[in-house]
Protein backbone atom coordinates (compact mmCIF):
# COMPACT_ATOMS: atom_id res chain seq x y z
CA UNK A 1 0.00 0.00 0.00
CA UNK A 2 2.94 2.22 1.12
CA UNK A 3 4.82 1.38 -2.76
CA UNK A 4 1.47 2.06 -4.38
CA UNK A 5 1.04 5.45 -2.43
CA UNK A 6 4.88 6.51 -3.46
CA UNK A 7 4.38 5.09 -7.14
CA UNK A 8 1.40 7.84 -7.38
CA UNK A 9 2.68 10.53 -6.04
CA UNK A 10 6.45 10.17 -8.28
CA UNK A 11 3.80 9.72 -11.37
CA UNK A 12 1.80 12.81 -10.43
CA UNK A 13 5.40 14.69 -10.24
CA UNK A 14 6.65 13.37 -13.21
CA UNK A 15 3.23 14.22 -14.83
CA UNK A 16 4.12 18.10 -13.40
CA UNK A 17 7.08 18.61 -14.90
CA UNK A 18 6.34 17.48 -18.09
CA UNK A 19 3.58 19.74 -18.50
CA UNK A 20 5.99 22.56 -17.35
CA UNK A 21 8.58 21.76 -19.18
CA UNK A 22 5.99 22.17 -22.65
CA UNK A 23 5.18 25.58 -21.33
CA UNK A 24 6.61 28.53 -23.59
CA UNK A 25 7.00 31.96 -22.42
CA UNK A 26 4.67 34.56 -24.07
CA UNK A 27 5.73 36.61 -26.28
CA UNK A 28 5.18 40.03 -27.88
CA UNK A 29 3.48 40.15 -31.19
CA UNK A 30 4.73 42.83 -34.00
CA UNK A 31 3.81 46.47 -33.48
CA UNK A 32 0.53 47.09 -35.10
CA UNK A 33 0.21 49.65 -37.88
CA UNK A 34 -1.30 53.26 -36.83
CA UNK A 35 -4.66 53.88 -36.85
CA UNK A 36 -5.92 56.83 -39.34
CA UNK A 37 -5.62 60.08 -38.00
CA UNK A 38 -8.34 61.93 -36.95
CA UNK A 39 -10.10 65.11 -37.73
CA UNK A 40 -8.25 68.63 -36.89
CA UNK A 41 -9.72 70.61 -33.97
CA UNK A 42 -11.18 73.66 -35.14
CA UNK A 43 -8.65 76.26 -35.71
CA UNK A 44 -9.30 80.15 -34.23
CA UNK A 45 -8.08 82.39 -36.36
CA UNK A 46 -7.39 86.57 -35.43
CA UNK A 47 -8.43 89.33 -37.59
CA UNK A 48 -6.15 92.27 -37.71
CA UNK A 49 -7.13 96.03 -38.60
CA UNK A 50 -7.73 99.38 -36.43
CA UNK A 51 -5.97 99.45 -33.12
CA UNK A 52 -5.90 100.85 -30.18
CA UNK A 53 -2.89 102.25 -29.01
CA UNK A 54 -1.19 104.18 -26.18
CA UNK A 55 1.05 104.43 -23.24
CA UNK A 56 0.27 103.65 -19.53
CA UNK A 57 2.60 105.67 -17.10
CA UNK A 58 2.36 105.44 -13.05
CA UNK A 59 4.05 104.06 -10.17
CA UNK A 60 3.84 100.17 -9.31
CA UNK A 61 3.04 98.70 -6.06
CA UNK A 62 6.24 97.89 -4.93
CA UNK A 63 7.33 102.06 -5.58
CA UNK A 64 8.75 101.52 -9.08
CA UNK A 65 8.16 103.92 -11.71
CA UNK A 66 6.87 102.73 -15.49
CA UNK A 67 5.77 104.07 -18.60
CA UNK A 68 4.69 100.87 -20.39
CA UNK A 69 3.59 101.48 -24.27
CA UNK A 70 1.02 98.96 -25.39
CA UNK A 71 -0.68 97.97 -28.94
CA UNK A 72 -3.83 96.04 -29.69
CA UNK A 73 -4.59 95.10 -32.91
CA UNK A 74 -6.12 92.06 -33.46
CA UNK A 75 -10.23 90.92 -32.72
CA UNK A 76 -12.60 87.26 -33.15
CA UNK A 77 -14.10 87.60 -36.70
CA UNK A 78 -17.65 88.04 -37.00
CA UNK A 79 -20.27 90.67 -37.64
CA UNK A 80 -19.47 93.34 -36.11
CA UNK A 81 -16.52 92.31 -34.21
CA UNK A 82 -14.03 94.89 -35.54
CA UNK A 83 -16.73 97.46 -34.47
CA UNK A 84 -20.07 98.55 -34.12
CA UNK A 85 -22.09 101.98 -34.05
CA UNK A 86 -25.58 101.61 -32.35
CA UNK A 87 -27.78 105.10 -31.49
CA UNK A 88 -30.76 105.31 -28.75
CA UNK A 89 -32.35 108.64 -30.64
CA UNK A 90 -31.52 110.82 -33.24
CA UNK A 91 -28.82 112.31 -30.50
CA UNK A 92 -27.36 109.48 -28.60
CA UNK A 93 -25.02 107.06 -30.52
CA UNK A 94 -22.50 105.06 -29.18
CA UNK A 95 -18.95 103.70 -30.97
CA UNK A 96 -17.95 100.20 -29.60
CA UNK A 97 -15.28 98.44 -30.61
CA UNK A 98 -12.09 96.00 -28.74
CA UNK A 99 -8.66 95.16 -29.64
CA UNK A 100 -6.02 92.57 -28.35
CA UNK A 101 -2.98 90.99 -28.84
CA UNK A 102 -2.56 88.39 -31.54
CA UNK A 103 -2.25 84.96 -29.00
CA UNK A 104 -5.75 84.25 -28.27
CA UNK A 105 -4.48 83.53 -24.99
CA UNK A 106 -3.17 86.47 -24.16
CA UNK A 107 -4.75 88.56 -21.28
CA UNK A 108 -3.71 91.87 -23.18
CA UNK A 109 -6.76 93.53 -24.28
CA UNK A 110 -8.43 96.98 -24.61
CA UNK A 111 -12.26 97.57 -24.85
CA UNK A 112 -13.74 101.24 -25.67
CA UNK A 113 -16.91 102.37 -25.69
CA UNK A 114 -17.78 106.24 -26.88
CA UNK A 115 -20.81 108.04 -26.62
CA UNK A 116 -21.42 110.97 -29.19
CA UNK A 117 -24.87 113.38 -29.86
CA UNK A 118 -23.98 112.57 -33.73
CA UNK A 119 -22.23 110.70 -35.77
CA UNK A 120 -19.76 113.39 -36.86
CA UNK A 121 -19.09 115.09 -32.98
CA UNK A 122 -15.23 115.82 -32.56
CA UNK A 123 -15.86 114.75 -29.37
CA UNK A 124 -17.30 112.02 -27.05
CA UNK A 125 -17.73 110.87 -23.76
CA UNK A 126 -15.12 107.93 -23.45
CA UNK A 127 -15.78 104.11 -20.99
CA UNK A 128 -11.85 102.62 -21.72
CA UNK A 129 -11.06 99.02 -19.94
CA UNK A 130 -6.97 98.21 -20.27
CA UNK A 131 -5.54 95.12 -19.26
CA UNK A 132 -1.36 94.84 -20.06
CA UNK A 133 0.47 92.57 -18.71
CA UNK A 134 4.43 91.87 -19.16
CA UNK A 135 7.18 89.77 -17.77
CA UNK A 136 10.05 91.34 -15.86
CA UNK A 137 12.30 88.38 -15.28
CA UNK A 138 11.71 84.64 -14.68
CA UNK A 139 10.09 84.97 -11.99
CA UNK A 140 8.17 88.24 -11.82
CA UNK A 141 5.64 89.77 -14.04
CA UNK A 142 4.12 93.13 -13.93
CA UNK A 143 0.30 93.44 -14.84
CA UNK A 144 -1.98 96.54 -15.38
CA UNK A 145 -5.58 96.15 -14.82
CA UNK A 146 -7.38 99.65 -15.08
CA UNK A 147 -10.73 101.39 -16.04
CA UNK A 148 -12.43 104.90 -16.67
CA UNK A 149 -15.95 105.84 -17.30
CA UNK A 150 -17.04 109.43 -18.35
CA UNK A 151 -13.78 110.16 -19.70
CA UNK A 152 -13.39 112.46 -22.67
CA UNK A 153 -12.23 111.44 -26.38
CA UNK A 154 -10.84 114.21 -28.84
CA UNK A 155 -10.51 114.57 -32.25
CA UNK A 156 -12.90 112.20 -33.23
CA UNK A 157 -13.57 111.65 -37.08
CA UNK A 158 -16.59 109.48 -38.31
CA UNK A 159 -16.35 108.31 -42.10
CA UNK A 160 -19.84 107.00 -42.74
CA UNK A 161 -18.86 106.10 -46.31
CA UNK A 162 -16.14 103.61 -45.13
CA UNK A 163 -17.13 103.36 -41.72
CA UNK A 164 -13.59 104.25 -39.96
CA UNK A 165 -13.70 105.51 -36.81
CA UNK A 166 -10.54 107.35 -34.96
CA UNK A 167 -10.14 109.40 -32.12
CA UNK A 168 -7.75 109.98 -29.07
CA UNK A 169 -7.66 110.01 -25.57
CA UNK A 170 -5.80 111.74 -22.21
CA UNK A 171 -7.03 110.29 -19.41
CA UNK A 172 -6.28 109.54 -15.58
CA UNK A 173 -7.20 106.58 -13.61
CA UNK A 174 -7.00 106.82 -10.08
CA UNK A 175 -5.86 104.26 -7.68
CA UNK A 176 -9.36 102.62 -6.90
CA UNK A 177 -9.62 101.46 -10.77
CA UNK A 178 -6.32 100.20 -11.49
CA UNK A 179 -4.55 97.43 -9.93
CA UNK A 180 -1.45 99.38 -9.00
CA UNK A 181 -3.60 101.42 -6.45
CA UNK A 182 -1.58 104.50 -7.23
CA UNK A 183 -2.48 107.25 -9.75
CA UNK A 184 -2.30 106.06 -13.65
CA UNK A 185 -2.13 108.12 -16.90
CA UNK A 186 -3.05 106.59 -20.35
CA UNK A 187 -2.95 108.47 -23.64
CA UNK A 188 -3.39 106.76 -26.70
CA UNK A 189 -5.21 106.69 -30.11
CA UNK A 190 -7.62 104.77 -31.65
CA UNK A 191 -9.28 103.87 -35.15
CA UNK A 192 -11.56 100.55 -36.45
CA UNK A 193 -14.16 99.82 -38.91
CA UNK A 194 -17.44 100.27 -37.26
CA UNK A 195 -20.65 98.91 -39.13
CA UNK A 196 -23.95 100.67 -37.99
CA UNK A 197 -26.83 98.54 -36.42
CA UNK A 198 -29.52 99.55 -38.43
CA UNK A 199 -33.33 99.49 -36.35
CA UNK A 200 -36.37 101.96 -36.12
CA UNK A 201 -36.12 105.09 -33.87
CA UNK A 202 -39.03 106.81 -33.09
CA UNK A 203 -39.60 110.77 -33.25
CA UNK A 204 -42.24 112.86 -32.79
CA UNK A 205 -44.97 109.94 -34.05
CA UNK A 206 -42.84 109.19 -36.99
CA UNK A 207 -40.70 105.78 -37.65
CA UNK A 208 -37.60 106.42 -39.19
CA UNK A 209 -34.70 104.34 -40.50
CA UNK A 210 -30.79 105.57 -39.10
Amino acid sequence: MKNTSIKMLAGIVVMGIIILSGCKKAETGPKGDQGTQGPAGPVVNMTSGGSITGTITGTRKDGVAFSEPFSYMYYFPGMGSSGTLDSSGTSNYTFSFQRQEADIFSSNYSSININTSSKTASTGTLSLNLTFEKALSSTKYFSFNGNISNAAATGLSYNASTGLFSGSFNVTINGFSNSTTNTATVTGNFQANVIQRVQRVYQEGTVKTD
